[in-house]
């Protein structure tokens, strides 16, 4: 399975920061969307309806920078081995940078040797949205944020148990906070 990973992660390198039909999923966006958000101690919240973002261009690069704005509104992918998260030990949850939803736990992740921080399931199913991507002369499964249409990465059906799945994502994609940072702002709120 290891060399299986690698192969995958050199060819998608192959691929970096090369913008998959410059799409962007904000245009296919509902008004709303039902999501989970985190509860303080670090669960998904009960199911609930929230307004979607969306943003125009010169307001999404304003608040993501151009790197960040290239993978989650252009589709591009970060060079693998060198995001700031591939290799975060700490406790807590993965939130999306484009609108702060909880997309991902340290539960969940697990070294996949790809180069990209790589983990079995999402926080909740309904944050984040698939879509099958053909880009790249390949076929694999976007992943993006359910609120936001930012995308994420991709996902990969030779992953660890329970779930067999490897969602494979851009460090610049995601905002981390530890479970403490998370408990202290709900008691803030």
């Amino acid at each position: 399975m290891k060399s299986s990973l690698v192969l995958a992660g050199a060819i998608a390198a192959a691929f970096v920061l090369i913008p998959a039909l410059m799409k962007t999923h904000a245009a296919d966006l509902p008004d709303t969307v039902t999501v989970r958000l985190a509860e303080a101690n670090g669960e998904p919240g009960p199911a609930q309806t929230v307004p979607t973002v969306k943003k125009t261009d010169a307001e999404w690069r304003a608040q993501l920078g151009e790197e960040a704005f290239q993978v989650l509104r252009s589709q591009s992918t970060e060079r693998p081995f060198c995001g700031t998260l591939l290799n975060n030990k700490k406790e807590g949850i993965y939130f999306c940078a484009g609108c702060d939803l909880p997309l991902f736990t340290s539960r969940h992740k697990f070294e996949s040797g790809t180069g990209w921080p790589s983990f079995y399931g999402p926080f909740a199913k309904e944050n984040v949205a698939e879509e099958r991507d053909v880009t790249g002369g390949m076929v694999r499964t976007e992943i993006h944020c359910a609120r936001c249409g930012g995308h994420l990465g991709h996902v990969f059906e030779d992953g660890p148990a329970p779930t067999g799945l490897r969602y494979c994502l851009n460090s610049v994609s995601l905002k981390f906070r530890s479970f403490d940072e998370i408990k202290a702002a709900k008691h803030r709120n």
